[in-house]
């Protein structure tokens, strides 16, 4: 029987808060805003493209939100991996469970023009079966229906797949998808935002994932 694993991007694969922090700051005081700080950006990152600005920023005209966006993207793709890595041991249980028969799959809700720059640099030797973001679009987490059609595609039922996220959009998504909810604790959030969230398993540490994910 097939099965798979979902990993969200930010705060889970790869450390970016550090990046994505930078090229918003450079958006927002181009445009005439205050930057913020790194500790304002970590509850925020995760979301979609809208939902990253209005949190940071509170709400604002929907065409004055996509502005600040449009000019994020083009430091993100310039600037957005000068200081981002994997995580320690992510690579390595990535494929292990490879090798155990696991098919992983990389889900985030970057946009897929947000997304390209990491690719080359960091996602491609780590063998996941699909890549796909999907913010911006109407699959942005936690709607399930990308989930459940990349399910499909692969042939895995939704009692073997589970979704690993270090944030609330994660957990959503596994729920709303009906698989396994796996929440991270190195990346953005803490354990009582992830349970709250829908997380039935937690895991500290990468390695933990290969006593989880089984």
């Amino acid at each position: 029987m097939a099965k798979a694993v979902f990993f969200d991007l930010d705060g889970t694969v790869l450390d970016t808060l550090e990046d994505i922090a930078d090229c918003m700051n450079m958006a927002l005081e181009e445009l005439g805003y205050q930057p913020k700080t790194y500790a304002e950006y970590r509850p925020v990152v995760g979301n979609d493209a809208p939902n990253f600005v209005r949190k940071l920023l509170g709400e604002m005209p929907y065409e004055e939100l996509m502005r600040i966006w449009n000019c994020y993207i083009p430091y993100v793709e310039k600037y957005g991996t000068l200081k981002s890595k994997v995580f320690d041991g992510l690579k390595e249980v990535i494929l292990t469970l490879k090798e155990r028969g696991f098919k992983p799959v990389l889900y985030t809700n970057k946009t897929p023009d947000e997304l390209v720059p990491f690719i080359d640099k960091f996602l491609s030797d780590i063998g996941f079966e699909v890549i796909e973001g999907v913010g911006g679009t109407k699959y942005s987490k936690p709607c399930p229906d990308r989930v459940v059609e990349i399910l499909k595609q692969l042939g895995v039922d939704k009692k073997d797949a589970y979704f690993v996220g270090d944030g609330e959009t994660d957990m959503f998504t596994a729920t709303n998808s009906g698989i396994n909810a796996v929440g991270v604790l190195w990346g953005n959030r803490d354990e009582g935002q992830l349970l709250e969230s829908g997380a039935k398993f937690i895991a500290k540490k990468p390695c933990d994932l290969l006593d989880i994910i089984k």
